[in-house]
């Protein structure tokens, strides 16, 4: 396909005849893909699951190339239908296909090349639908969701027929984790209350459930490796870790609601809050080791270079900023036109953090410095996580338009 400016590709065409003050006016549907350029897509690492790993540092693949000079590829149709505050599903990626979750209660599977939807999975009717980010399990050949109906489903990755399902609660708005065949995910009650829970990869049945946590979790589960913990928060500002037996170890206040998700490196666990401040928590103390307050709230989940130790994330004031992991001590901000929940994505390879804003921009920065490298303009706002995979970026937006973008 050689486009012009752009082409689109309808699915089937409905016009549908409206009577408007007298007025007969034809209305033709939104076009299904939009077509910028020619869609190129080389073989890369795959990005199966939230923030691509079960310790949540926000890292791109290690092959990722993203950095300034992308160019757009296609987008979709809007495929989300609300729009409140909350932060919705952010995509992963696995080989051809990008699968990412909706605010209707589906999980959609689509090509790469050409943007299309190859299938749809419809969850139990809920009002916030999925607001989670799907994980891809490779060696059994599903992806898992949980959604607003408080059920996990798990789903054959080639066709979307649903193998098994458990229903763990009232609410699930968390995303699952994959660690040793358990999925361990974060459930919410209606006390509010709520688990991290954990099920077997296999049949669903579960295997994990820890003590009430007191409030609703809308964080996702991280994976501690060497303690052998998974870590949460909640919405009453707690911090918990639980042994993977499912014994709690510890528990940290911070001084308001927690919404984003932990990142864990060399012993530490890092925790935004809505009290404005990002903690760095010692994983065997529970203790903090230092607190930086940023100003406003934040649900921005960290992101940690292991080279060097600067963290990432915004606040709702509209600022990203990159902390020194070992003081606590700002290095640089940088300043949007509107609040920040999005999450940040660190390719290593080019020196690049890219994080969304409101403001319907996403902004790729130099990670040393924090300067523009290039601005991505989006028809929303965006509250997600950008998916960085070879030389492509895939950017989920507030109202639910998919893009595709690839350097050029």
């Amino acid at each position: 396909m050689k486009p012009g400016p752009w082409t689109i590709i309808y699915g089937a065409t409905v016009f549908i005849l409206v009577a408007v003050i007298g007025v007969s006016m034809v209305y033709t549907p939104e076009p299904m893909v939009v077509i910028y350029n020619d869609a190129m897509i080389e073989p890369s690492q795959n990005w199966n699951m939230y923030r691509l790993n079960i310790t949540h540092l926000g890292l791109a693949p290690e092959d990722c190339v993203v950095g300034s000079g992308l160019v757009l590829e296609w987008r979709t149709e809007r495929l989300n239908h609300g729009e409140y505050a909350a932060s919705k599903s952010s995509p992963v990626v696995y080989r051809d296909t990008v699968f990412v979750g909706l605010d209707t209660g589906a999980l959609v599977a689509v090509d790469r090349e050409s943007g299309e939807i190859e299938w749809s999975f419809y969850t139990r009717r809920s009002r916030n639908g999925i607001h989670g980010s799907p994980c891809v399990d490779p060696s059994r050949g599903l992806v898992y969701i949980g959604a607003y109906d408080g059920w996990i489903y798990a789903v054959d990755i080639d066709s979307g027929i649903k193998v098994w399902e458990n229903r763990l609660g009232s609410y699930i708005g968390s995303s699952p984790t994959l660690y040793n065949d358990v999925v361990y995910i974060g459930v919410e009650m209606d006390k509010p209350d709520g688990y991290i829970v954990g099920v077997d990869a296999d049949t669903g049945r579960e295997v994990f459930r820890t003590d009430p946590l007191g409030d609703h979790p809308h964080s996702t589960p991280s994976v501690d490796p060497v303690s052998r913990c998974v870590f949460i928060g909640e919405n009453d500002g707690d911090l918990y870790s639980y042994w993977l037996n499912g014994s709690m170890r510890w528990s940290y206040h911070t001084g308001s609601a927690i919404k984003s998700t932990p990142a864990i490196l060399d012993g530490v666990v890092y925790i935004t809050s809505w009290d404005r401040k990002l903690h760095a928590v010692n994983i065997s103390t529970g203790e903090p080791l230092w607190v930086f307050t940023s100003g406003a709230s934040s649900m921005s989940s960290p992101t940690i270079n292991p080279d060097n130790g600067l963290i990432y994330f915004g606040n709702h004031g509209g600022l990203i900023y990159a902390v020194n992991s070992t003081t606590g001590d700002d290095v640089w901000r940088y300043k949007t036109g509107d609040m920040i929940t999005a999450s940040p994505t660190l390719v290593q390879s080019t020196n690049t953090v890219i994080i969304g804003s409101k403001d319907k921009g996403v902004y790729l920065l130099d990670a040393m410095t924090g300067e523009v490298k290039q601005k991505l303009e989006l028809l929303s706002g965006f509250t997600g996580v950008p998916v960085a995979v070879g030389d492509h970026l895939y950017l989920f937006d507030h109202l639910g338009y998919l893009y595709s973008y690839r350097m050029g």
